[in-house]
């Protein structure tokens, strides 16, 4: 179902722990409108290049009203996200890190 969403939102105001259902939909290329706490501690993700961020209702509507009316915006925002989700995410890039973390203790 993600997969083929027009617009993935992230409509979070209060909340903790890893955004996994924003990296699914990061991963599976989907267009995504977030708050910033939607969007806290994702490594890398930026406002404009990965996703859209937006905080009031205003605002957060009209990202995604922008989404639905713009897809070459939503396909490099979709393909901006994946590539972000396996740069940092996908376990190729994490062994690596936490091989390093373990050889330092």
């Amino acid at each position: 179902f993600l997969a083929g969403a027009a617009v993935y939102i992230v409509p979070m105001r209060i909340g903790g722990g890893v955004r996994l259902k924003l990296l699914e939909a990061l991963a599976l290329a989907a267009p995504v409108v977030s708050t910033r706490m939607g969007a806290e501690g994702v490594a890398g993700l930026h406002d404009g290049t990965h996703c859209l961020l937006a905080d009031q209702p205003a605002d957060f509507a009209a990202a995604v009203l922008r989404l639905l009316d713009d897809s070459a915006l939503g396909a490099r925002l979709g393909a901006a996200g994946r590539a972000l989700v396996r740069e940092q995410y996908d376990w190729n890039a994490i062994v690596p890190r936490m091989e390093a973390l373990y050889n330092r203790t």
